[in-house]
């Protein structure tokens, strides 16, 4: 028994020296004061923190849109599809009723070309330059406008069209968008023949609000515009900023001829002015005409090339390469002159242009253009789109027919294209 007594007494003494462990430990009271300091500080840090990172985003976005956010493309214009001209006869003995028209349809009207204006209005971008001096010197620094569109968007650029280059090359130029806000802009190319240019204006240039508002223009199908559909005339048609005006085609037949070529071009019953630029809208807000600004004024009213003939050039352009230039002027020969006169079937070549590549190589006025190449030519319309495939440096082969003593003989030259610019 004295061994179980000495046993109890043992775990009672082991039992006694650890029953501190049993107390309850008590938490501090809270600092409130400590609490809020801990909570002030994390929050000033994570306002430190954003205010960093707002102004690294601000400093490093411009080096970014340049090298990284935005890569330039290769622009390219839809060319038109080639459609089937559609049997325009009515079948049957009977004939639509023709609707009574009233103020209210003539104002409804009205309100739906004005909405149109202000929609493609946003596309129009007024480019201002210095003017060369003339042979006189009068209008040595000149500053001049005129009404351009934006007609593509390479990803780093706007580029607009304007319908003629009249400023100085290598001198600065500035466009102003609808919305009033002016940027530096760059020549990208120009065809000093043609008379149109493509302006560059670097998107990062922009302000917000701009680069929201400006749009790029859709170029429609001016093959299918006829005489008597109304068209809307933006840009500066009567020589001030701004303008608008509407209208109608009165003609579609006119060809104009200028160096290596011939071009279609849309009549208008709208009165022209001195200074007029800009385009012709149709009523799907669809650019079909870039109004001609180098127009003698002997019409009277509104001309516009046919946008469908100029959009491989505007590609070309938009691109930076300029259009290979051969020099000549001329037009060609109809089956009925060739068999009156006894002419081969080509383009009389009427005229030839100072050291342009066709005088360098021994073109004359009175010989007839017959091929390119493997490539028979008939038409001037024919030569302008043979030589848009080809590129500026390029040597071709121009095969011909002169006046001899009694008939005509076969000539041949190597020409070295140049560029339009």
């Amino acid at each position: 028994m004295s061994a179980q007594f000495q046993d109890d007494d043992e775990k009672k003494e082991e039992k006694d020296s650890y029953s501190f462990l049993k107390e309850t430990i008590k938490k501090p009271p809270v600092d409130k004061r400590v609490v809020a300091l801990k909570i002030l500080r994390v929050a000033g840090l994570g306002l430190i923190f954003g205010l960093m990172a707002c102004v690294g985003f601000v400093v490093a976005k411009p080096w970014v849109d340049e090298h990284i956010g935005n890569t330039r493309t290769n622009v390219t214009i839809p060319q038109d599809e080639q459609t089937e001209e559609e049997d325009e006869t009515e079948s049957g003995d009977g004939q639509a009723a023709v609707p009574s028209l009233t103020i209210e349809n003539y104002q409804q009207m009205i309100d739906e070309m004005n909405r149109i204006a202000d929609t493609v209005e946003k596309s129009v971008v007024v480019i201002k330059g210095t003017v060369p001096a003339s042979g006189d010197g009068q209008t040595a620094g000149v500053s001049q406008s005129r009404s351009g569109i934006i007609v593509a968007d390479n990803g780093v650029e706007l580029l607009i069209l304007t319908g003629d280059s009249i400023f100085e090359s290598g001198k600065a130029v500035t466009a102003t968008f609808y919305d009033g806000n002016e940027v530096t802009a760059s020549l990208k190319q120009q065809d000093r023949n043609l008379g149109i240019a493509v302006y560059a204006v670097e998107k990062s240039r922009l302000s917000q609000n701009t680069a929201i508002q400006a749009s790029v223009a859709v170029l429609g199908n001016s093959n299918l515009i006829s005489t008597g559909d109304p068209v809307i005339a933006l840009g500066a048609p009567f020589g001030s900023e701004g303008g608008v005006s509407f209208g109608t085609v009165s003609g579609t037949e006119r060809q104009q001829y200028l160096c290596d070529g011939q071009y279609q071009m849309i009549e208008t019953d709208m009165v022209r002015v001195e200074g007029a630029s800009g385009v012709l809208v149709d009523l799907s807000g669809e650019i079909i005409g870039l109004i001609d600004e180098d127009e003698d004024g002997t019409s009277g009213v509104i001309t516009a090339f046919a946008i469908s003939k100029l959009k491989e050039e505007i590609e070309l352009l938009s691109n930076g390469i300029s259009a290979a230039y051969l020099g000549i002027n001329g037009t060609e020969v109809s089956d009925a002159v060739a068999d009156s006169q006894d002419m081969p079937k080509g383009v009389y070549v009427s005229s030839v242009m100072p050291d342009s590549p066709a005088m360098q190589a021994g073109i004359q006025s009175g010989d007839i253009i017959t091929a390119i190449g493997d490539t028979k030519i008939y038409t001037l319309k024919g030569l302008k789109e043979e030589l848009m495939d080809y590129r500026p440096g390029r040597q071709i082969t121009i095969k011909g027919q002169r006046r001899g003593s009694e008939e005509y003989v076969d000539v041949q030259f190597d020409v070295t294209l140049a560029g339009a610019e």
